[in-house]
C-alpha cells in the first residue's frame, strides 16, 4: 500500500506571497493576471495586463531584523498621450523610519561580500531607500547574481546610519537574476526600452 504524499507549506511564506501578490495587484485598475513562485529564499512574481502581456516582475528576499531586499521591473502609462516608460529598480525596506529624499537622493553605502565598499544615490521614502537609475541598478543585479552576501548603509533623516544586511544562497539567487533578467527583457520589448541595460 503506498503512501500518500504529504505536502508541507510554512504559513509565514503563504503570507508573504500573499502580501506579495496583493502589492502587485494594486498597482494598476482592470483585470490582471499575477504568476506568484517562490524561487528558494525569494519571493518571484510576474504580473501580466489585460492581453496576457508580462508588465511587472517583482523578487524579494527577508533580511535581518525585518529587512526587505526588493527587485522590481515594470512598464507603466506616464501620460495620456504618452507611450509606456519602463522602470527598473532595487530597493531595501526596513523597520525605521528614514525620511525623504531630495529627488537626487542620499549618498548610500553598500558592498558584496568581502568586496570594496560601493557608493551611490538612493531615493528615500518613509521607510524605502530605493536605486532607480537603469544603468546602476543592472550593475547590482550582475554583482548580486554572483554575490554570497549584501550590507547596504541606509540613512536616516538624521544622516545616521541604518545597516541592511541579506545573505544568499548561491544556486538560489543566481536563478532569480536569470528569471528577472529574462522577464525585464520581455517587458522591455513592449515598450521599445533598451534592453542592453539588462545584462
Amino acid at each position: 500500500m503506498r503512501e500518500k504524499p504529504s505536502y508541507s507549506f510554512s504559513l509565514k511564506k503563504v503570507s508573504c506571497l500573499t502580501v506579495a501578490l496583493g502589492i502587485t495587484c494594486s498597482f494598476a485598475a482592470g483585470q490582471v493576471q499575477a504568476l506568484a513562485t517562490w524561487i528558494g529564499s525569494w519571493d518571484y512574481v510576474l504580473r501580466h495586463d489585460e492581453e496576457g502581456k508580462p508588465q511587472a516582475a517583482f523578487a524579494r528576499l527577508r533580511g535581518e531584523n525585518e529587512a526587505l531586499l526588493w527587485l522590481t521591473c515594470s512598464r507603466m502609462a506616464v501620460g495620456e498621450d504618452l507611450p509606456e516608460a519602463m522602470s527598473m529598480t532595487a530597493a531595501v525596506s526596513q523597520r525605521s523610519y528614514l525620511g525623504f529624499s531630495a529627488p537626487r537622493g542620499r549618498s548610500t553605502v553598500y558592498w558584496f561580500d568581502n568586496g570594496s565598499p560601493e557608493l551611490s544615490y538612493w531615493t528615500y521614502r518613509g521607510r524605502v531607500g530605493q536605486l532607480a537609475n537603469s544603468e546602476q541598478v543592472a550593475l547590482f543585479l550582475e554583482k548580486l547574481s554572483g554575490a554570497q552576501s549584501l550590507v547596504i548603509e541606509l540613512s536616516n533623516y538624521r544622516y545616521e546610519t541604518l545597516r541592511s544586511e541579506f545573505q544568499f544562497d548561491a544556486a538560489d539567487t543566481k536563478a532569480v537574476a536569470e528569471r528577472f533578467r529574462q522577464d525585464c527583457r520581455d517587458i522591455a520589448g513592449r515598450v521599445n526600452a533598451d534592453r542592453s541595460l539588462i545584462r
